[in-house]
């Protein structure tokens, strides 16, 4: 055979490795220096080419180092001259070799098989002429940088993107371009041994449907490595919001007064208080403590909405509550201060309804303020819990400027009251039907002489028990208060 077509025909081959080796290196990140991967790069080139040279000059036919031998070589010469790991170099490389060679064969052989026709090039019987492979590498030259030019413009950028996504995973994928790489040599073999070139009526169907394959293999690849990288993220992003939200609720609960008895020194009265959100975080709140030494205040509120929006409104309304009582203003007073604090500014739309009392512990006095919220239920000595009817306002942060009524209760001891929020009432059963106020009274009922701890926990089985399988739908929250007076809980034993 002659050294020239050998020569160009070796040159033709180099020049898919060429395409194939840029590709890679436009994708893949250096880790050489300019100088030393410049060199490197023009000695596997002329190494290749130098391979390539070899195998024709003992069989002109023979195409061993073709897609596989060029896919091999070219991952070799990727590994040591880039930054990625392993798996991203190989991925790579057999990927841009494979795409090499399916244009070849697409694009250049169809192409050349085409004009040289019209050329007259293969009146001799053979394709392996200098004008022909002349022809052919002009063609090659041609369709490789539109195509280089196509794949920096459109696909560089998303196969970059994928293998970021893919984390180290791509390894699982390797299997998909090596059988690619394989099949298309073993499809190429037999083509070959069976006549059908490009000029074949059957070239065209056959290497169209295999691309087509190799196409859709490649979009279920890159589908299979986005889906794997969003249900990662999603299930990352589920578990940061779960931490957060069990930090908001661990913030929430230390916020609210938990630590009973609360005051063990203090024997006029007897106080419990619990909240169950319905979500991880909620709006309900209560509150209790000494504004001074003698009087007590009892804060039960519940913020329109749930989740985070409610709890932060929350965490602000408590705070100006208990600021504003500490300060000696009176329980109206406090809520219209309140009720203006909370809307200036505020776009949220969210409001609270509370119900709030301050206590005299040495008289009993007490005044009530009802901003929107439940009635209180009471227990006098030796009787049972009613509701009883007191002076309503609106919710805090719905009018501005709004004036709040107050009531006056003159507690005995022995009296004992019950504050709750509307999740109570309002929990509803698998027939919608709700668990309502006359059950509630009749849970309370069940014990009127139980300690505040023992009711509340009666209520709240009662609750529980009524809604069965169905979901908590609102958040829970109570408070029992127990009033001895200045002689204590054994001074309401001996009156009795």
């Amino acid at each position: 055979m002659d050294i020239t077509i050998i020569a160009l025909w070796s040159f033709a081959l180099f020049l898919s490795t060429v395409f194939a080796g840029m590709l890679a290196i436009t994708t893949l990140t250096p880790k050489k220096k300019s100088f030393v991967y410049a060199i490197l790069l023009l000695g596997g080139a002329a190494l290749s080419y130098g391979i390539n040279f070899v195998s024709y000059s003992i069989n002109l036919y023979n195409d061993a180092v073709g897609i596989v031998g060029q896919c091999i070589f070219l991952c070799l010469l990727l590994i040591p001259l880039h930054k990625e790991s392993t798996s991203e170099k190989l991925f790579v490389g057999m990927t841009a070799s494979l795409f090499a060679n399916v244009s070849t064969f697409m694009f250049c052989g169809t192409s050349d098989q085409i004009i040289g026709a019209q050329l007259h090039l293969f009146d001799g019987g053979t394709p392996y002429t200098v004008e022909n492979i002349s022809l052919f590498i002009l063609i090659k030259l041609i369709v490789f940088t539109i195509l280089f030019v196509l794949y920096m413009r459109f696909a560089r950028k998303p196969l970059m993107e994928t293998m970021k996504i893919a984390e180290g995973q791509l390894r699982n994928y390797l299997i998909a371009p090596a059988v690619s790489v394989v099949g298309f040599y073993v499809v190429n073999l037999v083509t070959n041994e069976k006549g059908i070139f490009p000029s074949d009526k059957a070239f065209l169907p056959l290497y169209g449907t295999i691309c087509l394959i190799f196409i859709v293999e490649y979009i279920q690849m890159f589908s299979s490595i986005r889906w794997t990288f969003e249900a990662k993220k999603s299930e990352a992003e589920k578990e940061r919001i779960g931490a957060d939200l069990k930090v908001a609720t661990q913030i929430q609960a230390d916020m609210l007064p938990t630590i009973f008895p609360a005051f063990p020194e203090r024997e006029e009265f007897d106080i419990y208080a619990t909240m169950h959100p319905a979500k991880e975080v909620g709006g309900d709140f209560y509150d209790f403590f000494l504004v001074d030494e003698t009087h007590l205040a009892l804060v039960v509120a519940d913020v329109s909405g749930k989740g985070v929006p409610a709890a932060l409104f929350m965490v602000i309304a408590k705070t100006l509550i208990k600021n504003r009582l500490q300060m000696g203003e009176e329980p109206a007073t406090v809520l219209e201060n309140v009720n203006n604090q909370l809307l200036e500014g505020d776009e949220s739309g969210l409001f609270v309804t509370v119900w709030l009392m301050v206590i005299d512990l040495e008289t009993g006095h007490a005044v009530e303020v009802n901003a929107g919220h439940e009635k209180l239920a009471v227990c006098r000595k030796g009787g049972t819990y009613e509701l009883i009817k007191t002076k309503h306002s609106a919710a805090v942060a719905t009018i501005e400027d709004m004036k709040f009524k107050q009531t006056e209760i003159d507690l005995k001891p022995g009296d004992k009251l019950y504050a709750y929020s509307d999740g109570v009432p309002e929990q509803i059963n698998e027939k919608d039907e709700l668990f309502g106020a006359d059950r509630m009274l009749e849970a309370l009922n069940a014990d009127p002489d139980a300690k505040p701890e023992e009711t509340l926990e009666t209520v709240r089985k009662a609750v529980h028990s009524w809604r069965n399988t169905t979901p908590q739908f609102d958040d829970i929250t109570m408070l029992g208060f127990h009033f001895f007076g200045m002689g204590g809980k054994e001074g309401v034993k001996k009156n009795i």
